[in-house]
């Protein structure tokens, strides 16, 4: 029985990869294509294989730690970038940004928190939170890091972008 119930599924299959198609022109000068010709004047269309396209397979990274996941390093449970906001436009003529980090637990005593914009570290702060003063206009890429005594780094936030609007001198 289950041979039989093989050949009916795979018959179908089969027969459809043989089907073949007919085109042919009415006397008002429309085209018509089919599976099956008309009496006369069809013309047997050959079709091109199907294009298909299978991706490259990827690498996944090694899955992280539950730890890892919280941004949990060294003693902290976690550390992020609580304001501003990943995208947010910030408006400020001056160009003062003021970020406010999330530590878990209290930073410890003799760590500090360094401030990455664009790639260049351009603050350090003991606390919560730190301001940069003049930041130009524009869209700005941010992350900080918690290092010790040394300067050897402990934790790491995320990166964010803000964008500063300042107004213009010109208009």
């Amino acid at each position: 029985m289950k041979w039989l119930v093989l050949v009916f599924v795979l018959t179908p299959a089969a027969t459809a990869a043989e089907v073949e198609f007919y085109k042919w022109i009415l006397p008002d000068g429309s085209i018509e294509y089919s599976d099956k010709p008309p009496v006369e004047g069809a013309e047997k269309v050959e079709l091109k294989p199907l294009v298909t396209y299978s991706p490259p397979a990827t690498s996944t990274p090694p899955a992280k730690t539950e730890a890892e996941s919280a941004g949990a390093v060294d003693g902290y449970q976690s550390f992020a970038i609580a304001s501003p906001a990943d995208e947010a436009a910030i408006r400020d003529n001056a160009g003062n940004l003021t970020i406010s980090f999330a530590v878990t637990p209290k930073l410890v005593d003799g760590h500090a928190i360094d401030v990455f914009m664009d790639g260049q570290k351009v603050s350090r702060s003991s606390g919560a939170a730190a301001t940069l003063r003049d930041v130009s206009r524009g869209s700005h890429r941010i992350h900080a890091t918690i290092v010790d005594e040394k300067g050897a780094e402990i934790a790491r936030t995320g990166t964010i972008t803000v964008h500063l609007k300042r107004a213009s001198a010109l208009f």
